[in-house]
C-alpha cells in the first residue's frame, strides 16, 4: 500500500511540472494518452485525462470535454482528484464563462487548502494565478498582481518551486510592460531570471520570460540588453525548429532590428517568421509579421513593395482584431501619400474611416453595459442586504411576541421587569440592524462611486482616442486633399484656409491632451500637473506650483483622480474666480496626499454658495479616496482649498 501511494504522489509531481504547455508538444500528448489508457491505477488515469482535457481546451473544445468527464469518472469520491477535476474544468471554462472559471477555481484552491502536500501548494498557486488572468481580461490588472504577489506567489516558495516562482515574477512583469512601465517590468523579469539561475525552469518558461524581457528592452531603447535577450532566446530554440515559439522569436528580433535600423536584417526575420506562421496555420501572427515587415520596408522607402505586403496584412485579416485593420488602412493612406498618390490616399482614408464607424459604436455599446452591469450588481446586491436586515427584524419581532405571550401568567413584578428588558433588548438590535444597513449602503454607494468613476476615465480615454484617431484621421484626409488642389492653384486664395486647417487640428490635440495628458500615462503625476499649470498659464494668469515628495508609486487609479481633482480646483478659480495668480501645492507623505490651493479671486459668500457641477465633482473624488475637503472663501477675498487623500 505504501509503495502504491508513494508512485501516485511521483506521477502527480511529474504532471504538475508539466502542466504548463510545453515546447515537444507531441511527444508530451502521447504519453499522457499512454498514462490515460494503461496507468497502474484510476488516479494515474484520471490525472492523465485531466492534463489533456487542459492540453486540447486551446484548441479542441470537444475532445478537451470528453477527456475531462473521463478524468471526473476516474476520481470518484477521492477528494484530491475532485480538486483537481474542479481545477481542469475552470480551464475549460477559461474562455468560454469567466465567472464560471472564477468560481470553479476558488472551489478548486479550497479543496486543495485540506491537503498539506507540495502539489496541493501548487495547485493552489495556479488557481490563484489562473483566476488573475481572468480578471486581467475584464480589465482589472491591478487584482492580477494583487493575486498573483499575495497567493500565487508564497504558495509557490512554500512549495519549494523556484521556477515556478520566476514564471509568476514573469506575468507581473507582463502587467506593467503592457502599461508602459518598462522599468518596473525590467525589475519582475530579473527577478524570474534570478529565480531560474537558483532552479531548473522548464523550457517554455525560460523562453517566455526572455523573449518579454527581448520586447520590453526594446521599449525602453535598451538596445544592447535587447540583443543578449533575443540571442540566448535563439539558443534556447536551437533545438527545437518546430516550435511556436520560434514565431515569437522573430517577431522580438523584427523589434530589434527596427529600432536599430537594421533594415536586412530585420526582413530576414520577417521572411523566415511569415514562413513559420504559415506553415503553422497562425494567421494573426502571419499577418503581425507582414506589419512589420511593411513598417521597415515603408522606412526604407519602399513604398512599392511596403503597399503590396501591406495588402497580404489586409487579406489574411478575416475580422477586425483590436482595431488592426482600422491601423492596416490608415497606414496604406499614410504610404500613398508619400508616393504622392492624393487619390488613392483619400480611397484609404474613407476605408479608414468606414471601418471606425462600424467598430466603435459596438465597442462603445459594450463598455456601457459593462459599466450598467457592474451598477446593476451593486443595486441588486444593495437590495439583497436590505432584505435580508428586514427579514432578521421581522424574525426579532416574531421572537419578542413569542416571549411577551409566554410571560403572561406570570405575576406583576416579573411581568413589569421581564417587559422592560424586552423592550430595551428589542429596541438595541433594531438600532444595531439599522446600523448595519447603513454601514452596508455606504459601502455600495462607495462600489457604485468606483464603477462610475472607472467607468469616466475609461470613457475619457476612448474619447481622447476617438477624437485623435477618428475626428483627426478625417481632417488629416482633408489636409491631403487640400494639399493636392494647393499645387495647382496660383493665387494663393487656399492658404488661409490651410491655416485654419491646421488651427483647428491643433485645437483637437489640445482637446484630447485635456481629456487624457500623454505625461501622466508616461511620466507620471507630478509632470502632469506641471504641464497642466504651464498649458493654463498666460501673460494675464500666474501660477506657482510647488511638489513635495516621491509620487511615482501612486497606484495609476489615484494618479488619474488627483490629476482630475487638481484640474477642477485650477478651472474653478480660473473660471468662476476670475483670479490673476494661483499658488497651487501638492505633497506627498507615505498613504497621504496633500492639496492645497489659494487665488486672489473674487471669492464667495461660504453661506449662500449651492455649489456647482465641478465642486460635486471634487467631493465625490476626495469622498471616493477616503479623504476630506475644506474651503475658506469670502467676497472679495479670494478662495483656499485644502484636501487630504488617503493613497
Amino acid at each position: 500500500m505504501k509503495t502504491s501511494f508513494f508512485t501516485f504522489l511521483l506521477t502527480l509531481a511529474a504532471v504538475a511540472a508539466a502542466a504548463q504547455p510545453v515546447v515537444n508538444e507531441t511527444r508530451y500528448v502521447d504519453s499522457l494518452l499512454q498514462l490515460e489508457k494503461n496507468g497502474a491505477n484510476d488516479s494515474i488515469r484520471a490525472c492523465a485525462s485531466f492534463q489533456l482535457s487542459d492540453f486540447w481546451s486551446y484548441s479542441d473544445t470537444a475532445r478537451s470535454r470528453q477527456h475531462l468527464e473521463l478524468g471526473k469518472r476516474f476520481a470518484g469520491q477521492n477528494g484530491y482528484l475532485q480538486a483537481m477535476g474542479a481545477f481542469f474544468e475552470a480551464g475549460f471554462y477559461f474562455d468560454l464563462d469567466y465567472d464560471r472559471a472564477l468560481t470553479l477555481y476558488e472551489e478548486s484552491a479550497n479543496r486543495f487548502s485540506h491537503f498539506p502536500t507540495k502539489e496541493s501548494y501548487v495547485y493552489q498557486a495556479r488557481a490563484w494565478r489562473n483566476m488573475g488572468a481572468i480578471y486581467q481580461r475584464k480589465d482589472n490588472e491591478s487584482e492580477m498582481v494583487h493575486l498573483i504577489i499575495t497567493k500565487s506567489i508564497p504558495l509557490a516558495e512554500k512549495a519549494g518551486e523556484t521556477a515556478r516562482v520566476g514564471s509568476y515574477y514573469t506575468d507581473v512583469g507582463m502587467i506593467f510592460m503592457n502599461i508602459q512601465e518598462y522599468g518596473k517590468a525590467a525589475l519582475y523579469f530579473n527577478k524570474s531570471f534570478e529565480c531560474y539561475a537558483k532552479s531548473s525552469p522548464n523550457m517554455h518558461d525560460r523562453l517566455t520570460t526572455t523573449l518579454y524581457a527581448a520586447n520590453n528592452y526594446c521599449y525602453m531603447d535598451s538596445l544592447a540588453q535587447a540583443k543578449v535577450m533575443i540571442a540566448r532566446a535563439g539558443e534556447l530554440l536551437r533545438p527545437y525548429p518546430a516550435s511556436e515559439f520560434n514565431i515569437d522569436y522573430h517577431i522580438a528580433a523584427i523589434k530589434y532590428c527596427h529600432a536599430a535600423k537594421a533594415w536586412e536584417q530585420g526582413l530576414f526575420h520577417a521572411r523566415r517568421g511569415i514562413l513559420l506562421a504559415e506553415k503553422m496555420d497562425k494567421t494573426y501572427k502571419a499577418a503581425e509579421l507582414r506589419f512589420m515587415q511593411y513598417k521597415i520596408q515603408h522606412d526604407m522607402g519602399h513604398y512599392g513593395e511596403a503597399l503590396e505586403t501591406l495588402q497580404q496584412a489586409i487579406d489574411e485579416i478575416p475580422v477586425n482584431l483590436d482595431g488592426n485593420r482600422m491601423l492596416y488602412f490608415q497606414s496604406m493612406a499614410k504610404t500613398y501619400e508619400k508616393m504622392g498618390n492624393i487619390p488613392k490616399a483619400h480611397e484609404w482614408l474613407q476605408r479608414y474611416s468606414d471601418e471606425r464607424d462600424s467598430t466603435y459604436p459596438e465597442k462603445m455599446k459594450t463598455d456601457i453595459a459593462r459599466i450598467e452591469t457592474k451598477y446593476n450588481t451593486a443595486e441588486k446586491e444593495k437590495r439583497i442586504i436590505q432584505l435580508q436586515a428586514e427579514k432578521q427584524d421581522a424574525l426579532m419581532t416574531q421572537k419578542n411576541q413569542r416571549l411577551w405571550n409566554g410571560l403572561l401568567g406570570v405575576a406583576g413584578l416579573l411581568l413589569l421587569v421581564a417587559t422592560l428588558s424586552l423592550i430595551v433588548f428589542y429596541r438595541t438590535s433594531k438600532k444595531q440592524a439599522r446600523q448595519q444597513v447603513k454601514e452596508i449602503e455606504q459601502r455600495q454607494e462607495l462600489k457604485v462611486a468606483n464603477a462610475l468613476l472607472e467607468g469616466e476615465e475609461k470613457e475619457r480615454r476612448r474619447l481622447a482616442r476617438d477624437l485623435h484617431d477618428g475626428l483627426g484621421g478625417s481632417l488629416a484626409g482633408i489636409r491631403i486633399k487640400l494639399a493636392g488642389q494647393q499645387k495647382k492653384q496660383v493665387n494663393g486664395q487656399l492658404d488661409e484656409v490651410m491655416y485654419l486647417l491646421e488651427d483647428s487640428m491643433s485645437e483637437l490635440r489640445r482637446i484630447a491632451h485635456n481629456m487624457m495628458p500623454e505625461s501622466l500615462l508616461k511620466v507620471g503625476l507630478r509632470s502632469a500637473i506641471t504641464d497642466l499649470c504651464d498649458g493654463l498659464a498666460n501673460e494675464e494668469l500666474e501660477i506657482e506650483f510647488q511638489w513635495s515628495g516621491a509620487g511615482g508609486d501612486l497606484p495609476h487609479t489615484a494618479q488619474a483622480n488627483i490629476y482630475r481633482i487638481v484640474q477642477e480646483v485650477l478651472s474653478n478659480a480660473i473660471r468662476h474666480g476670475g483670479a490673476s495668480k494661483i499658488l497651487l501645492q501638492c505633497i506627498h507623505e507615505e498613504h497621504m496626499f496633500y492639496i492645497t490651493a489659494e487665488d486672489n479671486g473674487r471669492g464667495f459668500d461660504m453661506n449662500a454658495a449651492t455649489g456647482g457641477i465641478g465642486l460635486s465633482n471634487i467631493r465625490s473624488r476626495v469622498q471616493y479616496m477616503k479623504g476630506r475637503l475644506d474651503i475658506d472663501s469670502s467676497p472679495g477675498a479670494g478662495t483656499a482649498v485644502n484636501i487630504e487623500l488617503q493613497v
